[in-house]
């Protein structure tokens, strides 16, 4: 519960340390100011590449927490939800 409930908040912060990286090398590149405001479709496009790498990085623990929770299966542990689902 605890430990893996915890796991799991890291999803936002993943996705906004992507923003925030993703915006400050974006603007460099276009040698503009770190802290330049985007246009609506850089905007768009920040918020989606770092919301997709969000997902990618925490949707194995995603996996892993539903089979957990599933009453119809009995696990042995985490390490036994991961070699079955890996299987």
């Amino acid at each position: 519960g605890f430990v893996p409930g915890l796991f799991g908040t890291s999803h936002g912060a993943l996705q906004f340390m992507a923003y925030e990286d993703l915006k400050e090398r974006y603007n460099k590149y276009r040698n503009r100011v770190s802290d330049t405001k985007l246009n609506t479709v850089e905007y768009i496009m920040m918020a989606a590449v770092s919301k997709i790498f969000a997902v990618v990085a925490t949707y194995p623990y995603q996996v892993v927490r539903a089979r957990l929770q599933d009453q119809h299966n009995t696990y042995s542990g985490v390490s036994d939800v991961i070699r079955r689902t890996w299987r």
